[in-house]
């Protein structure tokens, strides 16, 4: 369960980071979308099995949950700022907007997924 969860989480981290950063090289398209929902789904089910591992062996600190729960609403929020732009058909204005947001959303994810990462290190150090 607990490297299942690790799997999805590092999955995530790969495809997030992937789309951020070739959004923001080659402007955002349908490419980057499609890499982003991936990662965003990844995140989800990495989350999803934490969950079901805190309940199961004790639940994660407060801090990590608030972290956590933020960074994957705002993976959500960034990922439906780039759908809305693909869907407009108006990546370009969209553009500037979306990657100004973008590296501010992905620094908070990151932060929480490395946390999580210490947290749990920490946890079954101790």
């Amino acid at each position: 369960m607990l490297l299942q969860a690790v799997i999805w989480m590092n999955l995530a981290l790969i495809f997030y980071t992937w789309a951020v950063f070739s959004g923001r090289k080659q402007g955002l398209h349908r490419k980057h979308l499609i890499i982003f929902g991936i990662g965003l789904f990844c995140d989800y089910l990495g989350t999803h099995q934490m969950n079901v591992f805190a309940h199961t062996f004790g639940k994660a600190p407060e801090w990590h949950n608030i972290t956590g729960i933020a960074s994957l609403s705002g993976m959500a929020f960034h990922f439906l700022l780039a759908l809305i732009a693909s869907l407009a058909q108006r990546t370009e204005s969209v553009n500037r907007v979306f990657h100004r947001v973008s590296l501010s959303i992905y620094s908070c994810w990151l932060v929480a997924f490395f946390s999580g990462a210490i947290s749990g290190m920490m946890r079954m150090h101790g």
